[in-house]
């Protein structure tokens, strides 16, 4: 699947949201800290984005798009120079596609599926990047343990505020949560990391990021017509 078959409403995003990432990248007036604080959540997101992924076995990053949908629906395509696609990746809880247009093949399957090392291994941290966390006991915030439904322990950091900074569990993964910003009456990280108990890391920033807004069912969904189908485990990178 290439650009050209992205809904026209879309394609009319991205190619908008970087226009707009460029002409901001000339801006060198630093942005005083907001007094906000946590309450309404993200139940969308749409957003140009800078991508950077490490593994063991190599790293992939640039520029793309990101598409969001609470409780865990993806749409991530990086994009290369001149808007060309190079990769699209849909994520729908536990079950990932992988599209290489240049290609025409697609890798289908789930996250546990995936190598050891593979670069898309650390992207499944995104499904407890976007988990809501507990409110912060009292205005100082400070650090608090809970169990997870699954009954494991995780530990999460606040800032004064009360605004989530960083997630541990006792794996040893990682999320960290910074530049805060307050959109649409949502107080939202501009910058998140993650990193798994291997050392993966996944480090996305976000640019002009439009919260809580309409997103196509469309978006959502990869398009497969006439596409190699390949499972997951036999994707290696771009």
């Amino acid at each position: 699947m290439s650009l050209t078959k992205t809904p026209l409403i879309i394609r009319q995003i991205i190619l908008a949201s970087l226009l707009i990432l460029a002409l901001s990248s000339c801006a060198t007036m630093a942005k005083p800290p907001l007094p906000m604080k946590p309450g309404k959540e993200v139940e969308t997101l749409q957003s140009v984005v800078s991508l950077a992924v490490e593994s063991s076995t190599g790293s992939i990053g640039g520029n793309g798009y990101l598409i969001f949908k609470r409780p865990g629906r993806f749409h991530l395509v990086l994009l290369a120079p001149f808007g060309v696609t190079v990769m699209e990746v849909f994520v729908n809880g536990e079950s990932v596609t992988c599209i290489i247009p240049s290609k025409q093949i697609a890798y289908t399957g789930t996250f546990s599926e995936l190598p050891e090392g593979n670069p898309l291994k650390g992207w499944s941290l995104m499904r407890w990047v976007v988990e809501t966390p507990p409110a912060a006991n009292g205005s100082a915030g400070g650090e608090q343990e809970q169990v997870r439904q699954d009954g494991r322990k995780e530990f999460l950091l606040f800032d004064a505020r009360g605004l989530l900074q960083r997630k541990i569990n006792e794996d040893g993964e990682q999320i960290f949560y910074d530049n805060y910003q307050e959109i649409n009456g949502v107080a939202f990280p501009a910058v998140i990391k993650m990193r798994d108990r291997r050392g993966n890391t996944v480090k996305v920033s976000f640019d002009e990021p439009e919260i809580n807004q309409p997103v196509e069912e469309g978006a959502l969904v990869p398009l497969l017509d006439g596409l190699d189908l390949r499972p997951i485990t036999d994707f290696s990178g771009v």
